[in-house]
Formats: C-alpha cells, sequence, structure tokens
C-alpha cells in the first residue's frame, strides 16, 4: 500500500476525498434548504434566526471547501454536476414547495434543517479526530466551526419545540 505524504495511504486518502466530496455536495443543497427557509420564514419573529444561520451555513460551506483543498482533495469536475444537481433539488423547497407557515409541510422543512446540521456537526467532529494526526486540518478552526453548528442545532431545535404547538393544536382550544 502506497503512502503518501499526508501519512495516509492511497486507500485512506480516496475515501477521505470521498466523504469530503459527499459533504460538500450536501453542503451546496444545505445552503439551497436554507434559502428556501428564509423565503418561508421571511414575514415571522424567527426571519433574522434563519437568515443569520443561512449566511453561517454559506461559511461553512466555504470553510469545507478551504479544508478539502489544503488536503489536496478537491472536488472534481466530474462531481461537480452532482453539487449543482442537489443545490437545485434543494432550491425547489421538496419539503415546503408553498413556503407555508403552517402544518407539516414546515415542520418538515424544519426537521430538514435539523437533519442538514447534524450531518454538518459529525462531519467536524470527524475532522477534530483526525486533526490530531493531520496538521493540514486546522484543530482550532475545526473546534470552531463545531461550536457553531452545534449553537445551530440548539436554535433550530428550539425553533422546532417552540412552533410546533402552533401546527398541529388547534388554537381554539
Amino acid at each position: 500500500m502506497k503512502t503518501r505524504q499526508s501519512g495516509r495511504s492511497t486507500n485512506d486518502e480516496n475515501s477521505l476525498a470521498a466523504y469530503l466530496h459527499s459533504h460538500q455536495i450536501a453542503a451546496a443543497a444545505g445552503d439551497r434548504l436554507f434559502g428556501q427557509a428564509a423565503r418561508t420564514w421571511k414575514d415571522s419573529a424567527r426571519a433574522q434566526t434563519i437568515a443569520r444561520i443561512r449566511t453561517e451555513v454559506r461559511t461553512d460551506k466555504t470553510a469545507l471547501e478551504t479544508i478539502t483543498a489544503s488536503l489536496g482533495l478537491g472536488i472534481p469536475a466530474y462531481k461537480k454536476p452532482f453539487a449543482w444537481a442537489a443545490a437545485l433539488l434543494g432550491s425547489l423547497g421538496p419539503t415546503n414547495p408553498l413556503h407555508a407557515r403552517s402544518g407539516a409541510a414546515e415542520q418538515l422543512e424544519l426537521e430538514a434543517l435539523i437533519s442538514a446540521v447534524t450531518g454538518k456537526s459529525l462531519l467536524w467532529k470527524t475532522l477534530l479526530r483526525l486533526s490530531a494526526t493531520d496538521p493540514h486540518i486546522r484543530h482550532e478552526e475545526v473546534t470552531l466551526l463545531l461550536e457553531r453548528a452545534t449553537r445551530q442545532l440548539r436554535e433550530l431545535e428550539d425553533l422546532l419545540a417552540e412552533t410546533s404547538p402552533e401546527r398541529f393544536t388547534d388554537a381554539s382550544q
């Protein structure tokens, strides 16, 4: 098995590349999902929270691209159409196409956002572990990214908990 300058074998490097590329594709879709959610919540008391998290999600996507490039594992051209397709699918608003602020569609939209941030959080946890042996992965940077994802999750879960009753209970009771 051939070992690269990074200390990883070619097989390990290929596995890491596939993992990071999958997360880059998911990040493109997540960016679009947050864009759709921003439209749904634009006239609500939580509009600023969703808009801020969307901006942070874009920043996190750029950070992932930078980390991947620093490892010499940039996304190859043949995978870029997958990222484009994922982003396009996300822009269609598959969980809440009418941007409704009531019922199951809004609930599913929030759950999709929570799932997206959960996946990102797990990515940062994985990279944090890898940073112990790979100097190209900056431990401090990944720690901050994980802390931000943890806060985003807390905020989204709070939003879900606070707004779920209005979607599924009769206000006239």
